[in-house]
């Protein structure tokens, strides 16, 4: 096993995120050992010019390099190491006010260390941990003997990291998906398509939903469609630009969307906002799943970790009713829709870009909200959880 870094991050650098200045002042190398194989992961440990300390981890995984971002926390309802060590996956959890379900038990070890690693950390340490997640919430609870430390977390793309050290954007793929295959695997990899094979792919779907949805959103037959109900949208309830909190997170909207959703009978308007954290990563705000909703749906953009995400023919052919499973989600499918974006203001991404269609399903679990969007550009991925429309109000300055 080498310990070589595998990233383009040195040691001395300087990076900002969340409007904090770090500086990179060292690397370690840590493993788990399941079934006697060993895991490997970097943790790079940041230093902030204000004496605080952020940890920034780089992953190899399936779909190539993964970055995540983790902060010290104080709980409001703190453990001890003997509290910890009884978790099992599964458990609920109430660290912030906030429940979680544990996700993962495991003991880490470190093999190498390269610079200044955190205080107390050594060549041979071991700490006990577990994961502890709900919709866009991650944290993790580490403890060595007595002592138990608690760490906020959050997926960062590469885009963002590249842009936290001011490093040039490496190559992306087709479709803006980037680095996205499996690490090593080399242009064969079966687990992603070509971007050839992939439009050819998403001809198909596109061919099958309009068989399904096409002729005023009926199944195609010989006779007269019946009309099909249209509800147009209000006015916008939220300012473009208007900053929030949820969750801890700040957010400040970004993009703002007028977006026709078409199911089997019935088309309606609504509101759909893009938003942005303070690390860069993408939300959606949907104003309702249904006309005159009293919930707000908040989604985080995330990429499939554990697994390959399934192909768009894959997601076309799920059948209200049927199980989904995704990176740990398991739940089921409650809605198939067609988008067409209508119009689009502010500086959001291309997925609300005017004149966009794109397919859907949604699903859902006890704890977790799933929607998945594709289209010829590609599959995007979104969790989250229902919000009162009277919280949204409230969270975000600039409402209408």
């Amino acid at each position: 096993m080498s310990f070589d870094n595998p990233t383009r991050l040195r040691l001395g650098m300087q990076g900002n995120f969340d409007g904090k200045d770090y500086r990179l002042a060292g690397r370690v190398v840590l493993g788990v050992t399941d079934d006697g194989e060993t895991y490997y992961w970097n943790e790079f440990n940041l230093e902030a010019t204000d004496g605080t300390a952020a940890t920034l981890v780089y992953e190899v995984t399936e779909r190539g390099g993964e970055w995540r971002l983790f902060t010290l926390f104080e709980p409001e309802y703190p453990m001890t190491a003997e509290d910890a060590a009884t978790k099992r996956v599964g458990d609920p959890l109430n660290l912030t006010g906030t429940d979680v379900r544990v996700t993962l038990l495991d003991t880490s070890r470190v093999y190498h260390i390269e610079g200044q690693a955190p205080e107390g950390v050594a060549v041979g340490s071991v700490a006990s941990y577990f994961n502890a997640e709900a919709g866009d919430i991650m944290q993790v609870v580490s403890w060595t003997g007595d002592q138990v430390e608690y760490y906020n977390g959050v997926t960062l793309p590469s885009r963002v990291v590249d842009a936290a050290f001011q490093l040039p954007p490496e190559p992306g793929g087709m479709f803006g998906l980037g680095k996205r295959g499996s690490a090593g695997s080399g242009s064969g990899s079966t687990a992603y398509s070509s971007g050839l094979k992939f439009t050819l792919q998403a001809a198909g779907v596109l061919l099958l939903f309009w068989l399904i949805f096409g002729r005023n959103l009926s199944c195609s037959t010989d006779y007269e469609a019946a009309p099909v109900k249209h509800i147009a949208a209000g006015q916008p309830p939220l300012a473009l630009g208007a900053t929030g909190q949820w969750n801890g997170k700040h957010y400040r909207i970004a993009g703002h969307a007028v977006v026709t959703l078409a199911r089997v009978g019935l088309t309606f308007d609504r509101h759909e906002y893009e938003l942005a954290d303070d690390y860069g990563i993408n939300c959606l705000l949907i104003c309702g799943d249904k006309p005159d909703a009293g919930d707000w749906l908040l989604l985080e953009q995330f990429f499939p970790l554990l697994t390959p995400p399934p192909s768009a023919q894959k997601l076309a052919a799920k059948q209200v009713g049927e199980t989904v499973e995704l990176d740990g989600y398991t739940g089921q499918v409650n809605d198939l829709y067609r988008t067409t974006v209508l119009q689009a203001d502010g500086d959001g991404v291309a997925s609300l870009k005017a004149g966009t269609v794109a397919y859907g399903l949604a699903g859902t679990n006890a704890f977790t909200t799933l929607h998945v969007r594709w289209n010829s550009d590609g599959v995007s991925f979104y969790r989250g959880q229902a919000v009162a429309a009277k919280k949204i109000a409230a969270d975000f300055a600039g409402t209408k």
